[in-house]
């Protein structure tokens, strides 16, 4: 729907949708109704959350798209701490003993919801949008407002203005752009659109089985085993979330500066780290009955929460809504989410048997895949900080999936192709740049 209709109604339709099972949730009197209203909320909250970071990123200057996303993350952290804070007050409401603990915060968030649907009728939509629909006077006002103070004959918005042109120029020699398509590769061409959902589908995936779910599961459990009561524990879930939500500020002064493969590399070597020495930590305090082991395991969940926030959090938000072209950039963004969902819901399924055998040392096998987390970062998942969304589509020319091939080709490109580069339409296209430079040596050799 982003796609065809813009980005603004479907944030405004996915908030229809939002409110409608919202309501639904609060006037939910049994578990059937309960569960097709979280459903349709669901529907909602997933079109909001694939088209807004793909709103903010084709809205904002190239080197600002990450902070725009840190900033987004730390409003979401915002956002559940105020949720908890909210449960945790109400929990000592007649001893948590009304319907009112879970009732209430399910109609408070409606709040925030109806808000966002008053305010984006006002926004402005997407100029890449526009100039890809032809709404180009549109969409170079838009430009000149974010770039130039409204200057629509600034020299800097009329070239992104050509540069947008030329990638929707380009971007129309491959026509296939369904979702089959976009998972399969075929017919995509040099735009490799089936390599581009995995990374961004894989990037979400991982970054649940990180550990970030299991540790918001697990940590009321921890702080017991620390010796604290079990309001204790939660209010110290609760502090872990505030830190959690400050140091996102890291990740807005960071992803943008140290681009986001050292953001995630740094970060997965950090969480694995803090993992191991958690799960070994807990392990001792548990089997020696050690209060002092059990709260300098507790303290590491505080560690791994900032980390995470700092590094793992935002990445994989921005990420997709970076690396597709303009007329697929919503779709796969939803990808994206999917990946999250899958994510999420496979380590929720898998967390309580694995800690269940496993005890604090399946702590373990989050530090083990965060260690394969880096390794996957490394090798497949190009740079994409302080480059245009039009020079993306240089960057995914190469056949090759590896970060060194990938790189080495966009370089030769870019100094080629300067229809994306300077906004200037070139005569060849990128998969007849990548066919002939890959035919040369074929030619040499003969």
């Amino acid at each position: 729907m982003s796609d065809k209709f813009g980005r603004r109604k479907a944030i405004f339709f996915g908030g229809i949708w939002g409110l409608f099972g919202q309501s639904m949730q609060v006037a939910a009197q049994n578990a059937n109704w309960m569960l097709c209203a979280r459903l349709l909320a669901g529907v909602g909250t997933g079109s909001i959350s694939a088209v807004i970071p793909v709103w903010g990123s084709e809205l904002v200057a190239h080197n600002a798209r990450g902070m725009v996303m840190a900033f987004e993350m730390f409003v979401n952290f915002a956002g559940i701490s105020t949720s908890y804070w909210l449960e945790y007050g109400l929990s000592f409401v007649n001893h948590g003993h009304t319907q009112v603990r879970w009732r209430f915060p399910l109609g408070f968030q409606m709040i925030f919801l109806a808000a966002l649907m008053a305010i984006i009728p006002f926004m402005p939509e997407s100029p890449r949008w526009d100039i890809g629909n032809g709404r180009q006077e549109r969409g170079i006002k838009t430009l000149a407002i974010f770039r130039a103070r409204g200057e629509t004959d600034h020299p800097a918005v009329q070239s992104e203005f050509k540069e947008i042109v030329a990638a929707v120029e380009l971007e129309a020699e491959y026509p296939a752009r369904t979702y089959f398509h976009m998972v399969t590769g075929l017919n995509s061409g040099d735009l490799h659109l089936g390599r581009r959902t995995f990374l961004a589908a894989w990037l979400q995936i991982m970054q649940a089985w990180t550990g970030v779910t299991s540790v918001v599961v697990y940590a009321p459990t921890l702080f017991r085993i620390a010796g604290f009561s079990g309001h204790k524990a939660d209010l110290l879930t609760g502090c872990a979330n505030l830190v959690a939500m400050v140091c996102c500020v890291f990740a807005y002064l960071t992803i943008d500066r140290y681009g986001r493969r050292k953001v995630l590399i740094a970060g997965g070597f950090g969480q694995s780290l803090s993992f191991f020495i958690l799960g070994a930590l807990s392990k001792v305090g548990a089997d020696q009955n050690s209060q002092s082991i059990g709260a300098a395991a507790g303290s590491f969940v505080f560690i791994y929460n900032a980390i995470f926030a700092a590094t793992w959090l935002s990445v994989p938000w921005v990420y997709p809504s970076e690396i597709f072209p303009l007329a697929t950039r919503s779709r796969g963004n939803a990808f994206g989410i999917v990946g999250w969902s899958l994510g999420c819901g496979s380590v929720s399924l898998a967390a309580p048997p694995m800690f269940k055998a496993l005890g604090p040392q399946g702590f373990y096998i989050h530090a083990v895949f965060n260690l394969a987390a880096v390794a996957m970062v490394y090798c497949f998942y190009p740079e994409t900080s302080c480059r245009t969304l039009e020079e993306i589509d240089l960057l995914f020319a190469s056949k090759s999936p590896f970060v060194w091939e990938t790189e080495r080709k966009f370089k030769e490109l870019k100094l080629q192709h300067s229809a994306l580069v300077h906004g200037i339409a070139g005569e060849k296209s990128v998969g007849a740049q990548v066919e002939e430079e890959e035919a040369v040596p074929q030619q040499q050799k003969g």
